[in-house]
């Protein structure tokens, strides 16, 4: 897919109740004379949004208007400091004190959300010290031992007293963007899914029960109203990109598209996690390079953004999904392909996609001016040779342009004695219906003419018909 759909978002609001004010006084102990940045976090990206000029270690960030809720930081020229949180709830005036030569040392001046933040993130890193000293004696002890069986039921409840930190924190901070961090970041408690000794395949059956919770429940913690949480520096890549990728390991539409839907209806449809969270789903699938994929992105379409529920996007991007959906529609995997009857380079016989018999059938979509198409065509004609009697392979090549002439001398120069078939007179819509828009086009249906596979090349052509052939062996 040549083009991107982008969705320009602006995550610079927040619903809460926000300061008119804010003022953040600094003092770097040993700083030379020099200028800090304030930056906030917004994903993947880093937005710088005041400045302040720092003498003899000391200056002040300043503005009569408010500061947005999430997690910033301080920075001197492209070196990030520290990080500290902004609730955006009318109480945005403090002092940070630390020292040139170990900014991890830091203390907080009238923001006991930051000196809350600080123990926690100590405890935390605390806690995973004690995990890893946990995970390297498991590895180090003999399988079965008594020592082992004890450290796994250490492990089993290793993250209670975080999670009860975790709650009394967010207790305590009830309403302080806090509350909504740590809870993000929270595990969560797994239910014991043990299984008897004796149960047939227990490792496995033990295994799935706790991916499929863990997919359940995945953001059970996550508070979707809470739009402060988008201008963090984990929520996008260290947790709605690892469900999309860790979590929905199961690649197929099917399994994904009802994942995608929960988490959308747990938004407010328009709010601003909303539009971001919908944007980069669909672009994380749209890019997508696993095949199938395209199924993903026209339920999106049709069930989010050529609908009510969003109303911020332009015609242009409306009309460019709109024709992706109907090229890509007609021909998802799983789907029947649609027939063709086309004419032979005799003119006197048609075949139809349909009419074959064949086990397998590749459908050949090329442009003899494409160097692509050249490039592709000899591979496709060695695994035709290779795999029409072993499997039963038929090839149904469709010339997509109308010069006879340059159509029979490619036909001749590569030896193509499959069926070969054009359109001169466009009756066949392929443009759409197969989606022609580039080429080649390479699917691979079925004897029921049910599409196998589509976007290929001949490299995975060949890989899924070897894997064909051996399951006839």
């Amino acid at each position: 897919m040549k083009k991107i759909f982008v969705t320009i978002l602006l995550i610079c609001a927040a619903n809460q109740v926000q300061a008119q004010s804010y003022k953040i006084d600094v003092t770097i102990n040993g700083l030379a004379d020099t200028t800090l940045l304030l930056a906030v976090h917004g994903g993947a990206t880093k937005y710088a949004v005041d400045t302040a000029i720092m003498k003899n270690g000391k200056g002040s960030f300043s503005k009569p208007r408010a500061l947005e809720g999430g997690m910033y930081f301080l920075a001197m020229g492209e070196t990030a400091l520290f990080d500290f949180l902004v609730s955006a709830d009318g109480n945005d005036n403090f002092g940070i004190i630390t020292n040139k030569d170990d900014y991890s040392k830091i203390e907080f001046v009238n923001s006991p959300e930051n000196t809350a933040m600080l123990a926690y993130v100590d405890y935390r890193n605390k806690h995973q010290e004690k995990y890893n000293n946990l995970m390297e004696k498991l590895r180090a002890s003999a399988d079965d031992s008594t020592e082992q069986k004890q450290i796994r039921t250490q492990l089993m409840n290793f993250n209670r007293p975080l999670i009860a930190f975790s709650d009394s924190l967010a207790n305590e901070y009830k309403g302080k963007f806090i509350a909504t961090v740590v809870n993000a970041l929270k595990p969560l408690e797994e239910p014991n899914f043990d299984l008897p000794a004796d149960e047939p395949d227990r490792e496995r059956k033990i295994a799935m029960n706790y991916y499929l919770f863990n997919k359940e429940h995945f953001f059970d913690n996550i508070d979707f109203s809470d739009e402060r949480i988008l201008r963090t520096p984990f929520f996008e890549s260290d947790i709605f990109d690892y469900y999309l990728k860790n979590i929905l390991i199961f690649k197929d539409p099917d399994s994904i598209i009802p994942c995608v839907d929960k988490i959308m209806n747990r938004m407010q449809a328009g709010s601003r996690i909303y539009r971001y969270l919908l944007s980069h789903t669909f672009n994380f699938y749209y890019k997508s390079t696993v095949m199938g994929h395209e199924e993903i992105v026209i339920h999106l379409g049709e069930n989010y953004y050529l609908t009510p529920k969003v109303t911020w996007e332009s015609e242009k991007f409306n009309k460019e999904l709109s024709d992706f959906i109907l090229k890509n529609k007609p021909t998802l995997i799983g789907k029947t392909s649609p027939d063709l009857l086309l004419p032979t380079p005799d003119g006197k016989r048609y075949e139809s996609i349909h009419g074959l018999t064949a086990n397998y059938i590749v459908l050949f979509f090329y442009d003899t001016d494409c160097g692509h198409c050249k490039e592709e065509t000899p591979h496709i004609k060695a695994a035709y040779d290779k795999y029409k009697d072993a499997l039963g392979l038929e090839v149904y090549a469709v010339y997509v342009q109308t010069d006879e002439k340059k159509w029979r001398d490619f036909i001749e120069k590569h030896k193509l004695d499959w069926i070969n078939v054009w359109d001169p007179y466009r009756t066949g819509n392929i443009y759409n219906t197969f989606n022609t828009v580039t080429t080649p086009q390479i699917y691979l249906l079925d004897k029921d003419k049910k599409i196998l596979a589509r976007r290929l090349d001949a490299q995975n052509l060949d890989k899924l018909l070897q894997f064909y052939q051996s399951r006839t062996q």
